[in-house]
């Protein structure tokens, strides 16, 4: 009776992945610990498998995934430790100011409902964006939130993070809002600085604000040459 009951699921292993660190960065590598409790019955372990996921504003994406071979037994009652390294991909989102990000764990039981864990994750900024994040403070610009947003013109990923600002007495008469919206490649950052201009006559009859943008290339974490391109950017469209 044990066994069938392991088989569906019921008095089966449990699995509980702990990470290390209280926060990862995109294009780090993060040792995980997975915490494997044995059930009531003998149970063949066919593997582990990961989901790096991102939610924004009801949206949900899957940033990676990830699955290790490895057969072995646990027995009833056993306690069990896998250590498995992952590389967290550079397209992560950054959870600074909104999205949401988290890793499930699934164990491959044959016969059997595979027990799982999700972990939240806290992403901090790379290189890249942590001197984007400080340019913008430097022209007088405050964080104001950050989201997913789904780009279909790209070929290697669904989603692009969005950063948004709000300015300062500097830039409040001509700029309404600056949207950052990077695109990590590892070794540079492909940048689109949206500019929603202030309009006075917009404004008062409730229409949108008009928007300008342009796309560069960053490759230098460089808070001050980052911030030159965003002003220069600015007068341009001001």
């Amino acid at each position: 009776m044990k066994r069938l009951l392991s088989s569906i699921g019921i008095g089966a292993a449990t699995v509980d992945t702990i990470l290390p660190q209280a926060d990862v960065r995109p294009g780090e590598r993060v040792d995980l610990a997975v915490e494997l409790s044995g059930g009531d019955a003998v149970q063949r372990i066919g593997g582990l498998y990961f989901t790096l996921k991102a939610e924004s504003e009801g949206d949900e994406w899957v940033v990676d995934r990830y699955e290790f071979d490895g057969s072995f037994t646990i027995e009833p009652g056993e306690e069990r430790t896998e250590q498995v390294t992952l590389r967290i991909p550079v397209w992560t989102p950054v959870t600074r100011g909104g999205p949401r990000v988290w890793l499930e764990t699934g164990v491959d039981i044959d016969w059997a409902i595979d027990p799982t864990d999700s972990d939240e994750v806290r992403v901090e900024p790379d290189g890249f964006v942590a001197a984007l994040f400080d340019a913008a403070e430097s022209l007088g610009f405050a964080f104001h939130s950050a989201g997913v947003v789904e780009t279909p013109w790209l070929d290697d990923r669904p989603f692009a993070q969005e950063l948004v600002f709000t300015p300062d007495e500097r830039f409040e008469r001509d700029v309404s809002k600056l949207v950052l919206t990077t695109i990590p490649r590892g070794d540079d950052l492909r940048l689109y600085i949206q500019v929603e201009q202030r309009d006075e006559v917009a404004e008062a009859v409730g229409q949108d604000f008009n928007e300008q943008e342009l796309s560069v290339t960053v490759t230098y974490a460089n808070p001050e040459m980052i911030g030159r391109r965003i002003s220069s950017t600015i007068d341009q469209f001001t």
